[in-house]
């Protein structure tokens, strides 16, 4: 089963995401709140295993170009696409690798280390291999951030992809036509599931509800494991909440992203989780997107905000966007604007892109 996944990751395309409860600053700040004097980001060592194309760990290279960026991804398309982007975008401060978390020996320690959507996609011996990595590999202050999916949620969606396979299977179509199949006999329930499913897309479920291994583990088996490789569980990545067993089958919990630090770390004096609040960004007389902004806008990519929310943009948008260099005013833009995409009223759509940060 296994192999069938590495098979179907290898092929697939999986489209390129930012995770917001993966962000550095963030996850800081939650930190700090159980006592944690966690590293400044800025000057962080930071590894992302399981980076894809990058897309993430670019967008915190292009926030933080003080801080060390490592990725590692299993596929060399990815990893080769990573390389590319970074190339594009002029940022020197992110490297990337190609392996296995089980072979992979980088230098040093990192502060921050982030597997998002990985857990639960590789084996049992991957999954040991990569929480004995992280134990061994924070630094004394450091911080790992691991998502996973929760058994409790979980289970109900498995008896959906069950159902929706055997209309698969008697009607020869593909996943999103049974689906949507399957919701005009569905309780309401299994509809919201069904749903929920639709809204992720072909792309994704490939990978993720329907993919050849979508391992479901309990928090409490998750800590067990956490404990044996020598890390303290904090909690919830973004929220600091901690929850159990108990109160994720209550709320049918479907996914976790929760904190980890070395069992041997002293924690000191909590401090309270610093409230995201929204700047008054302004628009620019000649607007100018950075570089990493700029390349994605060019190569059809979902661009990152400041809270690392990926944001798509309709072709016509990405032809404006594309050529927002810094090189034409506003009345320049204006008219370009026109020329490319006559639909779009531009003035409003230029203040969310600046209040949304893609200027910052």
């Amino acid at each position: 089963m296994q192999r069938a996944f590495a098979e179907l990751y290898q092929a697939e395309v999986y489209p390129p995401m930012s995770h917001p409860s993966a962000d550095p600053a963030v996850i800081a700040g939650v930190a700090r709140f159980f006592g944690v004097g966690v590293s400044k980001v800025e000057r962080a060592r930071i590894l992302e295993i399981g980076c894809g194309t990058g897309h993430h760990l670019l967008s915190v290279a292009s926030c933080w170009p003080s801080a060390e960026c490592v990725g590692l991804d299993v596929s060399r398309k990815y990893i080769a696409r990573a390389k590319n982007l970074a190339r594009q975008a002029g940022l020197k401060n992110v490297s990337f690798n190609e392996g296995s978390i089980l072979e992979f020996e980088p230098e040093g320690e990192f502060d921050f280390i982030i597997a998002h959507g990985v857990f639960s996609w590789v084996s049992n011996e991957v999954k040991v291999g990569m929480m004995d990595f992280i134990g061994k590999r924070l630094s004394k202050d450091g911080i790992a951030v691991v998502s996973f999916n929760v058994v409790a949620g979980w289970r109900e969606r498995m008896l959906v992809v069950e159902k929706v396979r055997a209309i698969q299977e008697a009607g020869g179509v593909d996943e999103m036509t049974a689906l949507a199949v399957f919701k005009t006999v569905a309780s309401d329930r299994e509809s919201e599931i069904v749903d929920d499913m639709l809204a992720k897309g072909e792309e994704v479920l490939a990978c993720d509800d329907f993919g050849p291994m979508t391992d479901a583990w309990s928090l409490g088996a998750m800590l067990k494991l956490a404990e044996l490789s020598d890390l303290r569980w904090l909690g919830d990545s973004v929220t600091g909440a901690r929850g159990d067993d108990a109160s994720d089958e209550k709320c049918k919990t479907t996914f976790r992203s929760e904190m980890f630090c070395r069992s041997d770390l002293l924690l000191g004096e909590s401090m309270p989780i610093p409230e995201q609040v929204d700047e008054n960004f302004k628009v620019p007389n000649f607007p100018k997107l950075n570089s990493w902004r700029l390349v994605c806008a060019r190569e059809c990519l979902p661009l990152v905000d400041p809270k690392l929310k990926s944001c798509v943009f309709p072709f016509s948008q990405i032809k404006v966007l594309s050529a927002m260099d810094g090189s034409r005013s506003l009345m320049d833009l204006a008219d370009y604007s026109k020329e490319v995409s006559p639909e779009l009223d531009f003035l409003p759509w230029l203040k969310y892109v600046a209040e949304r940060g893609f200027f910052s």
